[in-house]
């Protein structure tokens, strides 16, 4: 996979990270293969949240620089509600990817199915996608909710998950 293009702005820091140094202007970003960046603003940029910004290799217009990974711990009340409604939304638009990640993920070890990590889904969950897309692959989430009847939706539990790995709670990635 290459690198972003793109990201989405989830806050702007005029006066940078409360723990920064160097206290200049920078935003907390969601790259399109949903990493979690801060990166530093160019001089004289304000940038309003949700905006989609350039961040890939060629000229920058609001975007300097990328400093690095962050946690959402880091992001304000606000910030962090702007990126739960941004992630919903990445997944829904992103249908068809995640829908494929479903239908190829495997075992992470004897023990433990990659499909096991995503909440609400067991290892008996697990044993009836694999059954099911032996069957005929899932075509959308639609699909999956009516064949699995799963007690909850699959978008929100992908959306969940995803947070998950942006918080750190597991050490295995499926989705970031």
């Amino acid at each position: 996979m290459g690198k972003d293009e793109y990201a989405y702005v989830i806050e702007y820091l005029p006066h940078g990270l409360m723990d920064s140094k160097d206290h200049k202007a920078s935003a907390i970003i969601l790259t399109d293969s949903l990493s979690l960046l801060v990166a530093a603003t160019k001089k004289d940029v304000s940038l309003e949240s949700e905006k989609k910004v350039y961040i890939g290799e060629n000229k920058r217009d609001e975007i300097h620089h990328i400093i690095g990974r962050i946690k959402p711990e880091k992001l304000s009340g606000a910030g962090k509600e702007r990126l739960a409604e941004l992630i919903s939304k990445r997944v829904k638009e992103e249908e068809q990817k995640f829908t494929t990640i479903i239908n190829v993920l495997g075992p992470v070890n004897v023990r433990l199915n990659s499909l096991e990590l995503i909440p609400n889904i067991g290892k008996k969950m697990t044993q009836k996608i694999i059954d099911e897309r032996k069957k005929q692959p899932f075509l959308d989430y639609e699909d999956i909710n009516k064949r699995l009847q799963l007690p909850s939706s699959i978008e929100k539990d992908i959306a969940e998950r995803v947070m998950e790995e942006l918080e750190g709670k597991d050490k295995y990635r499926i989705f970031t």
